[in-house]
């Protein structure tokens, strides 16, 4: 087989130029792409980088909105970032304005600025022209950005009052848990200490409680939230040792505290709302801030110790507590009760806290110590003082917060008032459940009644000591407020002073319009009854035994013999007529009853010495009258006639001293009656009330009279973030 020699055919140099333009406008589509990438990325990049600038800017800004000029139409801050150290070249608006989540535009952000809308934001938008790498092209856009940002204003959590810690690092939680009746021992005290470092938030501690919270819940919503939900307390407890587990905080067991309480209170009974409200007091005060998200507030650091001594305060308000060790002299008992539970306050400027307004009320009754001065009950005398005394009560408002300074302060003034005290009878309940009882409800009393007679029925208000004072604290710090030891000290002096100014018409019942004349008759009542307990007809020795000797049985003292001038009835002018010779006083009553050794004449024999009447009652006309009355009569008239008179002549002068239990200068009749109760328990028993309230207080409730403590748990300076 033959091969053929011809080669094939060269393509032609027409077709080869064709087929390299082919590829050539290949490549060059290509590239174009490319470039075409590289300017879209250069767009992209250029949008972003416009982005960054606003953002920063709006940042820089919100974080000194002090520096928006008068028409919050530009900020000095957020434009020295963009151009200075952004080196933007653009056209940058700003504006100042308030932000709030709740408003209907898409950016939240409005350029109103009012009470209700404060100052919060900075908005920012930035335009610039862009470049592009092929020549000019007016159809590219035109970058623009744009950002909000905003800054929560500065909170602190920080609570007020004398529950609080300590600075000698004693926890009061055990007074605290005796004064609602569950007293632990010190060993089981001990193991809570760990709780006066740890923290929780509301937001964790809702979460615990099974309470749903908005992510974007407003402070107006999240106060209306707090104050409509009650937990018991041992759901609370329950959900702060979540909170504390969760957050991996050792060396915490709430457990044993738990089952403590149990023991002795019903832990599901015992209810604490959450939040205030105008009328009502929560575990939370109301939360005071510019109305936007409360996302600081949820987020706030809340002391543990606080949260749990606040709240089992909270769930045993309105009970009263009696408390064993609270007594003067060991004879009258004291109850004390949390009027006002305390609160926690949460907030900016203007935010307040209140501490528990405690109550203590001390009942002086002599009708229940009649067995230590029977006398007392003998004469009808009853000193009845029901004292009221709000023993401390203070509100810290925050005034400032101090971001620049390090470590960040917060300023909080202290209104406090110690001792609001009065004397008068309240409503049955009113004293648990009123707020300011002195000031409502508070009606007169009988505070004294001598001889089965009201004497002094009146009340008592003494204003109460106050003092404003304002602390500078850091985080995690307790500062106190005094107030003036001397001023305490003359305030606990004045109701002294009071109280034996009440006492002192016991001497001398004139000045409340009792005269001696109705002195001695209510005093001749009670030796009768004594002498005469089943009535019938009077016997002139026995009333004149009665009164001379007393009645140990009855609890009367002896009032004694005494001369008298011209004080003995005896017949005279040829036995027709009476005369009167000086002799003893009840020779001269036994007498003028019977009419032994006198005339024919009956009635009215004469007038004794200061014109006092006396009557013949054992004679023909006296036996036809009220034989009984005419013995009282002649009675309250020789009583009348004592050297000293019947009242004290120092006008009670003598009890008002509260430096001694004596009662020196004391006269008359009255006071040789009553002297020995005034003096061994009476007396005493008033001077006591004072060292009760500067005292024995700060031994059993942990309140040092007139102290005020402040504890700033936690100062959270937020910084600026973008919102848009």
């Amino acid at each position: 087989m033959q091969l053929s020699s011809a080669r094939a055919p060269r393509p032609s140099r027409r077709r080869l130029r064709g087929g390299m333009s082919v590829t050539m406008m290949l490549v060059l589509l290509g590239l174009v792409g490319m470039l075409g990438l590289v300017e879209v990325g250069y767009l992209y990049w250029a949008k972003r980088d416009a982005q960054k600038v606003v953002d920063l800017a709006s940042m820089a800004g919100a974080q000194r909105l002090d520096l928006c000029n008068a028409n919050r139409t530009d900020n000095s801050a957020a434009r020295g970032n963009a151009q200075k150290d952004n080196g933007f070249a653009g056209t940058l608006a700003i504006q100042c304005g308030n932000w709030n989540p709740g408003r209907g535009a898409e950016d939240h952000f409005s350029t109103t600025v009012d009470a209700a809308n404060p100052l919060n934001a900075v908005k920012v938008v930035a335009t610039r022209s862009v470049v592009p790498f092929f020549g000019q092209n007016t159809r590219l856009p035109v970058i623009r950005a744009q950002a909000v940002a905003t800054r929560a204003p500065p909170i602190a959590v920080f609570s007020v009052g004398s529950q609080l810690l300590r600075v000698n690092g004693r926890s009061p939680l055990g007074d605290v848990l005796c004064t609602v009746g569950a007293c632990l021992d010190q060993t089981t005290l001990l193991g809570y200490d760990g709780l006066a470092q740890a923290k929780v938030t509301p937001n964790g501690l809702l979460q615990a409680l099974g309470i749903p919270v908005n992510a974007n819940i407003g402070i107006a919503e999240f106060n209306a939230l707090l104050a409509a939900n009650r937990v018991s307390l041992g759901q609370l407890l329950d959900a702060t040792a979540t909170v504390l587990t969760n957050s991996g905080v050792a060396n915490v067991d709430l457990s044993a505290l738990r089952n403590a309480l149990a023991a002795k209170l019903d832990l599901n009974q015992l209810n604490v709302q959450l939040g205030s409200t105008d009328t009502t007091g929560g575990l939370f005060a109301r939360i005071v801030a510019p109305e936007g998200p409360a996302s600081a507030a949820l987020q706030a650091d809340v002391n543990a110790l606080d949260l749990i001594t606040t709240s089992i305060s909270i769930a045993s308000g309105g009970r009263g507590v009696s408390v064993n060790n609270l007594k003067v002299l060991g004879m009258v008992q004291a109850q004390t009760a949390i009027i006002e539970p305390p609160s926690i306050a949460i907030g900016g400027v203007g935010a307040r806290a209140y501490n528990a307004q405690v109550r203590l009320r001390l009942n002086i009754d002599t009708d229940e110590l009649f067995l230590l001065a029977p006398v007392l009950k003998a004469l009808k005398i009853r000193l009845h003082l029901p004292i009221h005394a709000d023993v401390t009560n203070a509100m810290g408002t925050l005034t400032s917060l101090h971001c620049g300074t390090s470590p960040a302060t917060a300023s909080v003034r202290v209104d406090s008032s110690v001792l609001r005290t009065c004397v008068g009878k309240l409503p049955a309940n009113a004293w648990l459940s009123t707020r300011n009882a002195c000031d409502a409800g508070l009606g007169n009393e009988d505070l004294l009644t001598l001889l089965g007679a009201p004497l002094v029925t009146d009340q008592i208000k003494l204003n109460a000591l106050t003092l404003s004072e304002t602390l500078t604290l850091a985080a995690g710090q307790t500062q106190s407020t005094w107030i003036n030891k001397a001023q305490l000290g003359t305030a606990v002096a004045d109701l002294v002073k009071e109280l034996l100014r009440v006492l002192s018409n016991v001497l001398n019942p004139a000045s409340r319009g009792m005269n001696t004349a109705d002195t001695a008759s209510r005093l001749a009542d009670q030796y009768i009854a004594a002498a005469h307990p089943d009535g019938g007809r009077y016997n002139v020795d026995s009333i004149i035994a009665a009164v001379r000797d007393g009645s140990a049985s009855k609890g009367l003292e002896p009032l004694g013999d005494w001369p008298i001038k011209k004080g003995v009835p005896e017949p005279c002018v040829i036995f027709l007529g009476t005369c009167f010779r000086d002799g003893t006083v009840w020779e001269g009553y036994r007498a003028a009853v019977t009419g032994r050794g006198m005339g024919v004449l009956d009635g009215l024999l004469g007038t004794l010495l200061g014109g006092l009447l006396v009557n013949r009652c054992d004679s023909l006309f006296g036996n036809l009258g009220n034989y009984n009355n005419c013995l009282r009569s002649n009675l309250v008239s020789y009583l009348q006639t004592a050297p000293d008179g019947l009242l004290d002549g120092h006008l009670g002068a003598g009890v008002l001293d509260p430096t001694t239990n004596q009662v020196p200068g004391c006269s008359g009749l009255l006071c040789s009656l009553l002297k020995p109760a005034l003096e061994g328990l009476i007396k005493p028993l008033l001077n006591g009330v004072g060292t009760l309230l500067s005292q024995t207080l700060a031994q059993i409730l942990g309140l040092e009279l007139g102290r005020t403590d402040v504890h700033m748990q936690s100062i959270q300076c937020t910084p600026a973030q973008l919102v848009y």
